[in-house]
């Protein structure tokens, strides 16, 4: 499995290009976290049509870098986790 390291828009200019960091591939998002330099959650799901947006409870965050902890399971029955950053910029 293979994370790359998005770049995403927390205000959404309508486009889809960029607007939601997601995880996609062949596999089952167990969890997903996505936190601040800080150490704040800022977005959690186990579910992988979820993606985070850029926002807290509907407020934009600042341009930063967000770490990210996502647990997945293969149609195989074999897991994996990735850890990695996210850059959010407008």
């Amino acid at each position: 499995m293979t994370v790359s390291s998005f770049i995403t828009r927390g205000a959404s200019d309508g486009d889809g290009a960029n607007d939601v960091f997601m995880i996609k591939g062949i596999s089952i998002v167990k969890h997903m976290a996505i936190f601040s330099r800080w150490g704040q959650k800022v977005f959690e799901t186990g579910n992988r049509s979820e993606g985070w947006d850029g926002r807290v409870k509907g407020t934009v965050q600042p341009m930063d870098v967000y770490a990210y902890t996502l647990d997945v399971e293969f149609f195989d029955g074999t897991k994996a986790t990735k850890k990695g950053d996210i850059t959010l910029i407008r």
